[in-house]
């Protein structure tokens, strides 16, 4: 049976926590771009460390770990601005020569003409900090971002480009052109767009237009077993997001036009970071784990600690799951540097342990 839309999700959802929406979108374009349907490219809007990179990434792990997906396992991934010279000179060349470069990594350094083809048309383009190339920064006209915006528009668009490559062919390097069809390749952009949840929320509760914040309400249970309904008021971009935010943002019409989806990721949630501490392949927790098994030390954590990391992780809500990472290194720096002097450690019939527990997270955050 081929692989459907709902597969590709259930394989991104182990791998990415949260953003099930934005999931579902991604694993339809990727459905379509495997089966040679104009899949549709896909923007994602979302602030720093809510999974646009693990996305990126958990793409190419999906291509890499089904052997019926070798055809597209070729992958760039570059940052939007690169596209830009140091003079303000647009240099969209550079995309393609980051695909001929991961065409050779994948198939070899000898790959033919047919070959290298093949491997760019069937490619996936991840394109970061688009944000970056907009047409206005701090409120002022931005030359670059509008010529490179307008650059790209025949490459998202699909249209047929003589690329210029180096194949091998009868034993010897040959500079050719070959003519790619850029509607087979899928292109997932990306960016934070910092600036565009302040501007949209100044909209509303400034009342600029007919958005208004909506009310929803929660029910708590109290320590004491008395439950409560508060009213509480939460902006989610996702929610009010509309095409002309986008616009007055700096991103113009004809390039936003060459997405299929805009995707906005949500803010994690504690229960989303606690999973990430846990489970996440880059989970700070896993590695620190690692570093103490070398010592034949088992490091545990206790849930109310995990619980704190995440509420003042979510305090950062502007950097996400990568707050995670600067939090535990401060609550582990000590403890890294010397474990066997701390108090905490203990011994068991089963070696040592030491126990990250709420009084430890609580003194080392408080410094």
């Amino acid at each position: 049976m081929p692989i459907l839309p709902k597969d590709i999700y259930e394989y991104m959802a182990k791998r990415v926590l949260g953003q099930r929406e934005v999931l579902r979108l991604i694993s339809v374009a990727v459905y379509k771009h495997v089966s040679g349907i104009r899949a549709g490219n896909i923007l994602l809007v979302g602030n720093s460390g809510t999974g646009k990179t693990t996305i990126m990434k958990t793409i190419h792990r999906f291509y890499l770990d089904h052997e019926d997906m070798a055809p597209f396992r070729v992958m760039a991934v570059l940052n939007a601005n690169i596209l830009a010279g140091e003079e303000g000179d647009i240099r969209t060349a550079r995309l393609f020569t980051a695909l001929e470069a991961a065409v050779k990594k994948q198939l070899g350094e000898d790959v033919d003409r047919e070959t290298m083809l093949q491997g760019l048309q069937h490619a996936t383009v991840c394109l970061d900090e688009v944000d970056k190339i907009s047409a206005r920064i701090s409120g002022k006209p931005n030359p670059v971002g509008i010529a490179l915006q307008q650059a790209l528009l025949t490459i998202l668009e699909g249209e047929t480009i003589m690329v210029p490559v180096t194949v091998r062919e009868d034993g010897k390097d040959v500079a050719t052109h070959v003519p790619v069809d850029t509607g087979k390749i899928l292109f997932v952009c990306g960016g934070a767009f910092e600036e565009l949840y302040d501007q949209v929320y100044g909209l509303i509760i400034n009342r600029k237009d007919d958005r208004r914040l909506k009310e929803t309400t929660e029910i708590q249970r109290t320590s004491e077993g008395e439950v409560r309904v508060t009213a509480v008021t939460r902006f989610k971009l996702v929610d009010y997001l509309r095409l002309s935010d986008m616009f007055t943002y700096g991103m113009l019409p004809q390039f936003l036009s060459r997405f299929s989806s805009i995707a906005i990721l949500d803010d994690l949630a504690k229960e989303d970071l606690v999973k990430i501490l846990l489970a996440a392949e880059d989970s700070p927790l896993r590695h620190c784990r690692e570093f103490f098994a070398s010592m034949d030390i088992d490091l545990r954590i206790t849930q109310e600690a995990l619980d704190m990391i995440a509420e003042h992780a979510l305090r950062n809500t502007r950097i996400g799951a990568r707050a995670l990472r600067e939090l535990f290194s401060r609550i582990m720096a000590e403890a890294e540097f010397d474990p066997f002097g701390q108090p905490r450690l203990q011994k068991s019939e089963k070696g040592q342990f030491l126990t990250i527990d709420r009084a430890m997270v609580q003194e080392r955050l408080a410094r």
